[in-house]
């Protein structure tokens, strides 16, 4: 390892690797350190499939993602691996916020469902309220493959990838930052921090703080469920899948049939209580799914976790999980097999209000765009971090949305 770097980027996950990238692609010279070895599953950055999706109100968001997605295909194009997958995004029930007006003042393209015309389309699901389908800009990411791919890009373009180095402090030099670490002590100009559940290990001392960061690290449970055999089958329609924009073929007859590789990403904002019987509805928060190649469906429940330390996670899901979920599974998503459930852990590091806290303060750039929504924004947000750091020390910071700034998070 070399000793002196302009930018040393402690953690490797999908957001440290993604920044690595974008500035070793300027000719930075750029260390990437992380704590666990390569294809590790003890973060947020692992597993075979993320929701990509554009169903956002807020002007920032909606402005990354339409930023987001030409970088998607130059990372494709660079590494040789197929990432995104756009067999679109569905959307149902009654969110707070109507999401088509403001995604289509963004050149979103979408199409109008009612519930009915949803069922005879995907006949392995069912629907409730206003359904959109996002069908040409949506679907899913790997994971897996993503963080791999940005990790040789950031060798191939000349900077340094670290596996099991662990960083134990960050102390202030003269001209720049001293960083100790279990393989030795690095020299560099700025240091990105983007460790996810392990954040505020640093943060209080890198960024002049008499406190942690009020960032939550929650384990969430995730289920994969197998999709009935007799919904793979393709049925008989006339109706042939046609075109939408961009060329991205939509199914529009049953006659296609389901399977992991056309089955939609889908967000339910369910209704409070349940349409037959009245009883208030079991599922917690905004209920969210996804196929996984060769995994099956996912299903999972994105306010629905607890609480933890990064490093002492329990792995297993809670008491009542399995059933929550299969429960679920029988009433939306009945072209699956409810007993099939194989479940997942993983984390979010969520803010309060769940925006994401991506910021400068002198020569150091905090990133935490997380909170269980900010895989599909990697190369995105790799970019707008990368600025962050090459900005000049004592100059306002301009590179990053007001939405994302530490005194937001603060409370300032």
């Amino acid at each position: 390892m070399s000793s002196k770097f302009d930018v040393v980027v402690i953690g490797g996950g999908a957001m440290g690797s993604a920044a690595a990238w974008q500035l070793a692609k300027r000719g930075r010279s750029v260390a990437l350190l992380e704590q666990f070895g390569p294809a590790h599953v003890n973060g947020s950055s692992h597993g075979g499939s993320r929701i990509y999706r554009a169903t956002y109100v807020q002007d920032e968001y909606l402005n990354l993602m339409k930023q987001a997605l030409p970088m998607w295909e130059e990372l494709e194009q660079e590494s040789g691996a197929r990432l995104l997958t756009r067999v679109g995004l569905v959307s149902h029930g009654f969110p707070p916020h109507d999401f088509e007006a403001p995604m289509r003042a963004h050149g979103i393209p979408l199409e109008v469902l009612t519930p009915q015309e949803a069922e005879e389309r995907w006949p392995g699901m069912r629907f409730e309220g206003k359904v959109l389908f996002e069908h040409s800009t949506a679907g899913r990411v790997n994971a897996d493959l993503t963080v791999a791919a940005l990790q040789h890009r950031i060798v191939r373009e000349g900077g340094e990838v670290h596996h099991n180095v662990q960083v134990l402090d960050v102390q202030p030099a003269r001209n720049g930052l001293v960083v100790e670490t279990t393989n030795g002590v690095l020299l560099a100009d700025r240091v990105v921090l983007a460790a996810g559940g392990w954040t505020n290990r640093l943060a209080p001392k890198l960024l002049g703080l008499d406190q942690e960061l009020p960032l939550r690290v929650v384990e969430v449970a995730p289920a994969h469920f197998q999709i009935c055999a007799t919904l793979t089958q393709p049925g008989h329609s006339e109706t042939d899948g046609g075109e939408g924009d961009e060329g991205i073929v939509v199914n529009q007859g049953q006659h296609h049939g389901l399977t992991e590789a056309n089955w939609p990403a889908f967000t339910h904002d369910h209704a409070p209580t349940d349409p037959t019987t009245g009883a208030p509805t079991r599922w917690p928060g905004i209920v969210y799914g996804l196929a996984t190649d060769g995994e099956g469906i996912k299903v999972g429940f994105n306010a629905y976790g607890r609480d933890t330390d990064p490093d002492a996670r329990t792995w297993v899901p809670r008491e009542g999980d399995r059933e929550l979920h299969a429960d679920y599974v029988r009433q939306w998503l009945p072209g699956l097999v409810p007993e099939s459930a194989e479940f997942l852990s993983c984390t979010y590091t969520r803010t309060p209000t769940d925006d994401f806290l991506v910021d400068r303060v002198g020569r150091v750039v905090i990133a935490s765009p997380c909170s269980g929504h900010g895989f599909k924004f990697t190369p995105v947000l790799g970019k707008m971090i990368a600025d962050l750091a090459c900005e000049d020390i004592d100059a306002p910071v301009t590179a990053r949305p007001e939405l994302f700034a530490l005194r937001k998070l603060l409370g300032r």
